[in-house]
């Protein structure tokens, strides 16, 4: 009789060792991977250019979690992003107050700082394009993103566990390109007024001198448990970037500028407040 008592006794033992084993509410540290389908938009700070459009973006990346007691974690991770947005410029050429954008490129392409003081017989140098009257700037980004959230979980309910997120994202920009749609186009040997688009415009010189975005990040979510620690999940998150994606003071885009008896030139700059905002689907699985 002992002796089977001692086997009952080991048995039970050994099953409730392997389901601690195998269940994730005592696991100190989880890790997981997910993907990211995100609609995203630009809100801007100048009066004189608004929303337009909102692009589609993708996003992935590693997770990692870890657990602070039964129903709080501190998750973070490394992924990448990839947004856009479009915004509308003011194009009111005539009034008396005249705003029209417009950039210079060099024969390669890239847009040249505008400087005060340079001579108008100058501006306009062989290969260079102005581009003017630029009514309409699709923006694409790529960062590299960090999030910091405390995620805060129910008990499990029949499979199912229910969390939400509040935190911020740091983001690392990699690139940051624009198509823009002008109304113009002069370059030293031609003038056009038929407009057109300004493909792949390298923006990233006149972006925020330091490539760093901070944010807010917060979201609602689910997960499913298919094996032990092994779970699926799903979280909706709402991201608003707090740091300007743009130099406050465009160096290159100007709309409007003043020549004196010399011929020297006074340019009126572009003011620059762009802020990203994004809606993130997120997919993931953790182990």
């Amino acid at each position: 009789m002992k002796k089977i008592l001692l086997l009952v006794s080991s048995t039970l033992l050994l099953a409730n060792s392997f389901f601690a084993q195998d269940s994730d509410d005592d696991k100190k540290f989880r890790l997981g991977l997910k993907v990211a389908a995100q609609p995203t938009w630009f809100s801007s700070k100048d009066k004189n250019a608004s929303k337009l459009g909102t692009s589609f973006g993708f996003g992935f990346g590693l997770v990692t979690e870890f657990r602070l007691s039964k129903t709080a974690s501190f998750v973070t991770g490394i992924g990448g992003d990839f947004e856009g947005g479009s915004i509308k410029y003011k194009y009111d050429p005539l009034s008396t107050s005249p705003y029209a954008v417009s950039y210079l490129t060099d024969n390669s392409g890239e847009m040249k700082e505008l400087k005060d003081g340079v001579n108008q017989a100058d501006l306009v140098q062989t290969g260079d394009v102005i581009y003017g009257g630029i009514i309409e700037r699709k923006i694409k980004t790529t960062h590299v993103t960090i999030p910091i959230t405390l995620k805060m979980m129910t008990k499990e309910m029949g499979g199912f566990k229910y969390f939400g997120q509040f935190g911020g994202e740091l983001g690392i920009r990699v690139k940051a390109k624009a198509d823009d749609k002008f109304m113009t186009s002069t370059s030293s040997t031609s003038f056009n007024f038929t407009g057109g688009t300004n493909s792949g415009v390298n923006i990233g010189k006149d972006a925020a001198l330091i490539p760093l975005r901070v944010g807010l990040n917060v979201g609602l979510g689910a997960e499913y448990r298919l094996s032990g620690s092994t779970s699926l999940f799903l979280s909706v998150n709402y991201f608003r970037s707090f740091t300007n994606l743009m130099r406050k003071e465009s160096k290159y885009m100007v709309y409007d500028a003043n020549t004196d008896s010399n011929g020297a030139m006074t340019f009126f700059r572009v003011k620059q407040g762009l802020m990203m905002n994004a809606i993130r689907i997120n997919v993931g699985v953790m182990f």
